[in-house]
């Protein structure tokens, strides 16, 4: 039987039984590393746009060889730094997509691994969703279904860096070609969203994408057709599927994340999915509700009022870094009316929506 997907670098990933990338897995939540998964590309990148990679690397305190390996790890903080450093040395705008679109799947190890063996796309995208924090622990996936269309979403939360822009450039990217990969060379997005600004020369993006691209958007997102969900994937495979679910298993546990921490990482992908309910939560978490209820009340932790929590995390975000208007963040959290998410937000900050953006963009401005 094929294993589909599985390089010899792959297997011995999905079934080591301990390898560095595990020792390093440990540590990545207090330490907030990520895997270098595309942004290995780096370099190759710098090249083909005639900058000394190593120079470049350098510069921002890292070292080529650590690009070598997709699965070594580096600080959140490096990368977006590298980032702006890779911009500014090219004078590419685009840097972010060109690494993006180099890689697949696999770049994300275990998690794509997983996506690839799944029965269909809907189960692909939703093992995304569900474990992508062992790939990217800052990153939060997001994936909706309304109104005939679907839409898988990536952004970052908690950060105000412009080289965090790229990284999103870069998700997007990547996450066209993993819908590529699963779907074949027929899919397209209907649209593509991008929370970046409007770059000077759009076309890399529209060429790469072939659709549509909205920048300045709250999140980075590819909108398409809803019955790719159901196309089942060629090549999957029953049986590597459920070793590298027990493998993900495994890292979890050694990973350690508290229930707390793991319920606030998920509802950031709900609530900007607008599926934010106990029963979804439950679901997901692959329990029924009134063990969720149970599990909640033994950690004592309230629901509504982390949902609350997650919602304020997100607003502030928005209204940071996006140029989207009060009323367009209200709409993103699902308030039905301006005056009901003002009235939140007071009671949550102890000011305006529109009076606390103002102060955060002084604040930026002074740094």
């Amino acid at each position: 039987m094929p294993l589909h997907g599985l390089s010899q670098r792959s297997m011995a990933l999905a079934f080591a039984p301990r390898s560095p990338t595990v020792n390093a897995m440990r540590n990545r939540r207090r330490l907030d590393l990520i895997r270098i998964g595309a942004a290995s590309a780096i370099p190759e990148v710098l090249h083909d746009l005639g900058a000394d990679a190593q120079s470049v690397l350098s510069a921002a305190g890292l070292d080529t060889e650590i690009f070598a390996d997709p699965d070594n790890v580096i600080p959140f903080a490096a990368l977006e730094r590298l980032a702006l450093a890779c911009v500014a040395a090219t004078g590419c705008e685009h840097f972010g997509l060109l690494v993006g679109q180099k890689g697949s799947a696999s770049t994300l190890g275990l998690v794509g691994l997983l996506a690839e063996n799944s029965p269909d796309v809907r189960t692909a995208l939703d093992n995304l969703v569900r474990h992508l924090h062992i790939h990217d622990g800052r990153g939060v996936p997001i994936l909706n279904v309304a109104d005939g269309t679907a839409s898988l979403g990536y952004t970052i939360f908690e950060s105000s860096m412009p080289g965090v822009q790229q990284i999103i450039d870069g998700a997007v990217a990547l996450d066209f070609k993993i819908m590529r990969g699963l779907c074949g060379g027929s899919w397209r997005p209907i649209e593509v969203s991008l929370p970046r600004a409007k770059p000077r020369d759009p076309r890399p993006f529209q060429n790469f994408f072939e659709a549509p691209v909205r920048f300045g958007a709250e999140h980075g997102a590819l909108t398409f057709t809803i019955d790719w969900l159901a196309h089942r994937i060629a090549g999957a495979n029953p049986l590597i599927r459920k070793l590298i679910e027990d493998r993900i298993g495994e890292l979890d546990i050694k990973v350690g994340e508290e229930f707390g921490v793991q319920l606030r990482r998920l509802l950031r992908t709900l609530v900007l999915s607008r599926r934010c309910s106990l029963d979804t939560v439950a679901k997901l978490f692959n329990i029924e509700a009134r063990t969720l209820a149970r599990r909640l009340e033994e950690e004592k932790i309230e629901f509504r009022s982390v949902v609350a929590e997650v919602r304020y995390q997100i607003a502030r975000h928005l209204l940071a870094d996006t140029s989207l208007t009060v009323s367009q963040v209200a709409a993103v959290l699902d308030y039905s009316e301006l005056s009901a998410f003002t009235r939140a937000f007071r009671r949550w900050s102890g000011t305006t929506p529109m009076d606390w953006r103002n102060a955060a963009s002084r604040h930026q401005s002074q740094q």
